[in-house]
């Protein structure tokens, strides 16, 4: 019944978002007198220059201000589970981990290594995968990339890059105060305060909020309600100076923060632990330099962990990582006639320390540093009706095991590797609202330190030694479209391709009498993507907004190539849904508005981590249909109110076996804008 509902539902907003090209014939022409002019989607992440997206060759998809505030999320984790864009693990205690696009995701635990998704922050790295430690009140958009991006951006963007794009000061001076309740004793509350006056821009913006345990639809192995020691606290801070030096040269600094504590821990419904908390921190510090064709950037990213063991009420066990992250980047653009040429460079380094109250650490200290240069150019043929581009990159890896507190047993070692990366893409506009697009490329994710150099003895007695000789997994993936944007609609079908090998595979070696690596045949990736949206209110001379829109994956092929994991776990690859949908209206005058949502995930095939099989086993995980409602309304032009449904008709729902999420939630608030 559950399944069948979950289709109803979908089948519902699935065939409802396809209502307005039925409409749309019956509409009479005197709705372009009245329609509201839509801005062109300008987009900077594809190719690294600010440009309209119906001129990029890759398949982007844009989550929009318009979006976050229509959104119920509170972080970057909800609102990718509300995009559609493929497998998401998403766990209670502000964990979001693996992020899956195009069928290749990465490592559900925050590794800043193993991930074949780039998850950036104003185009550097983020310093985390975790999506759930970055807050969306400060973010003015997202951009995603779908597709091979190692040519701009380096090792790991692979299935596409992730690039979260922070709020700037606005002309004038502006500013909101405002606080939110809701189900679970939820609370929040959050100031903003930005502007422009003269050559200086500032935006500052600060939360706290906190939740106790939510219920969940489903029951742990014992009977008993699941959602216990699921409660957190929070506080997020995030400011941007810039000053404008003189015409076209802009400065800016940049400080993110964000820190929960009490965070509960429960496990999973099959080994629930209600006593656990964790503590996660996130600090981050930019300063750039900008002009119309020059760019430039240093940042730094600290990322802390701290997991408590509890027993009896008392922590007896306390394990802590941290990981700084930073980098400079710099890029330089040239423009002959309406041709363009782009190059850059880039350094990041990333450094794991990690320790335990008592006993050894999970894992060694490691450092990693990549140095990488790029060049990109651009042809415009026919009067800028036919575009071709063409990319080349070379990358340079350090990888180190460092000593390690508790583990006196490792062996330091260094391990260096380098890797090539190309792609070309084309853009052919039919008219200057249809196009024809096209893009092949190669990605790579580098061997993690580990990986390459690790050499050790754990504590529980399994040698582990690295391969020197490991190759970057790589991909060669093919793209081609259409895209169509005119008035008050958008649309775009893309089909993609990708052969990815040279998997990283770890493995126990019984002649080495260790758990070592190697690379072996990956996958067969196939699909297609589709978004359309139309406001067919407006195009039907309404005096209202009403336009529905469908964001589709769907996975043609998704099959394996390992002969390892075939006999392991079959051909089809794990925590990959055959198809995912974000469905939905959107719809508001100049005083209110609303949103109803969507999102679907299809069946995927994961591991059974439950007792006795622990993750021996392949079992089926089910669809699920989840809808959020949200709406606001300004009786007075300085006051918003707002609320809120999730999960809207109460369904029992988990993005990872074992890990029920939240039954109905009802959140309310007020705002007051100046």
């Amino acid at each position: 019944m559950k399944r069948f509902s979950s289709f109803v539902i979908t089948s519902l907003l699935l065939a409802f978002s396809h209502l307005p090209f039925a409409l749309s014939l019956f509409a009479v022409p005197v709705f372009a007198e009245q329609k509201t002019a839509s801005l062109e989607e300008i987009v900077v992440t594809a190719t690294k220059v600010e440009e309209p997206k119906k001129d990029v060759p890759a398949s982007v998809q844009i989550i929009t201000q318009e979006d976050i505030k229509s959104s119920t999320a509170k972080n970057v984790g909800d609102l990718l589970s509300e995009a559609g864009i493929g497998h998401v693990h998403k766990y209670p205690g502000a964990l979001t981990g693996r992020i899956g696009i195009r069928g290749l995701a990465g490592d559900a635990h925050d590794s800043s290594f193993k991930n074949k998704i780039l998850v950036l922050v104003n185009g550097s790295l983020a310093g985390t995968s975790n999506l759930a430690l970055i807050p969306v009140d400060n973010i003015e958009r997202i951009e995603i990339v779908k597709g091979p991006a190692s040519v701009l951006y380096g090792s790991q963007a692979m299935g596409g890059v992730i690039n979260i794009i922070t709020k700037e000061g606005k002309e004038d001076i502006h500013g909101s105060a405002g606080v939110e309740a809701g189900s679970w004793k939820f609370w929040k509350t959050s100031a903003e305060l930005n502007g422009k006056k003269g050559a200086f821009d500032f935006y500052l913006t600060a939360s706290r909020s906190a939740m106790d345990d939510y219920k969940a639809k489903i029951k742990d192995k014992n009977g008993n309600d699941y959602g216990k020691n699921t409660g957190y606290n929070d506080e997020a801070v995030s400011a941007r100076f810039g000053y404008r030096l003189f015409d076209g040269h802009h400065i800016s600094v940049g400080l993110q923060h964000w820190k929960g504590w009490e965070i509960g821990n429960p496990n999973a419904s099959y080994s629930p632990d209600y006593d656990d908390h964790t503590y996660k921190e996130r600090n981050g510090f930019d300063i750039g330099y900008k002009t119309e064709t020059f760019n430039a950037k240093y940042y730094f990213v600290k990322n802390k962990s701290e997991n408590h063991t509890v027993t009896s009420g008392a922590i007896t066990n306390t394990y802590t990582s941290e990981k700084d992250t930073q980098g400079i980047n710099a890029q330089k653009s040239f423009h002959i006639s309406d041709h363009r040429v782009i190059i850059g460079g880039q350094w990041d380094r990333t450094e794991v320390d990690s320790w335990r109250n008592t006993g050894a650490p999970y894992n060694p200290n490691s450092s990693w540093d990549s140095y990488g240069a790029f060049a990109e150019g651009r042809l415009s043929l026919f009067n800028k009706k036919l575009l071709l581009s063409a990319g080349l990159r070379y990358d340079y890896f350090e990888n180190r095991i460092l000593s390690t507190p508790g583990i006196p047993s490792v062996k330091p070692r260094k391990e260096d590797l380098d890797n090539v990366s190309v792609r070309g893409g084309l853009v052919y506009k039919l008219t200057d609202s249809f196009s024809l697009k096209g893009n092949i490329g190669t990605a790579f994710r580098a061997p993690a330190p580990d990986e390459l150099a690790t050499d050790y003895v754990s504590s529980w007695g399994t040698h582990y030694i690295g391969n020197p000789n490991l190759k970057p997994e790589k991909s060669t993936s093919y793209d081609a479209g259409v895209e169509y944007s005119k008035d008050l609609f958008n649309g775009g079908l893309t089909f993609f391709h990708t052969d990815f090998k040279d998997k990283i595979l770890s493995y126990y070696d019984t002649t080495l009498s260790a758990q070592t690596f190697k690379n072996v045949d990956g996958a067969t990736l196939q699909g297609i993507e589709a978004n359309f949206s139309y406001d067919v209110g407006l195009a039907s001379g309404l005096n209202i907004s009403i336009e529905p829109f469908t964001n589709i994956t769907y996975h043609t092929r998704y099959s394996s190539k390992d002969d390892l994991e075939i006999s392991k776990y079959g051909k089809i690859l794990l925590y990959t849904p055959k198809w995912t949908g974000a469905f939905g209206i959107k719809t508001g005058q100049e005083k209110w508005e609303a949103r109803l949502i969507a999102n679907y995930t299809g069946d995927e095939r994961v591991q059974d981590w439950a007792p006795p099989s622990n993750g021996k086993n392949v079992v089926k995980k089910g669809d699920f249909t989840v809808v959020n409602l949200k709406g606001s309304y300004k009786p007075i032009k300085n006051l918003e109110i707002m609320a809120s449904v999730e999960n809207l008709f109460d369904r029992a729902y988990e993005y990872v076996r074992g890990y029920p999420m939240p039954g109905r939630t009802f959140v309310a608030g007020v705002r007051w804008i100046f």
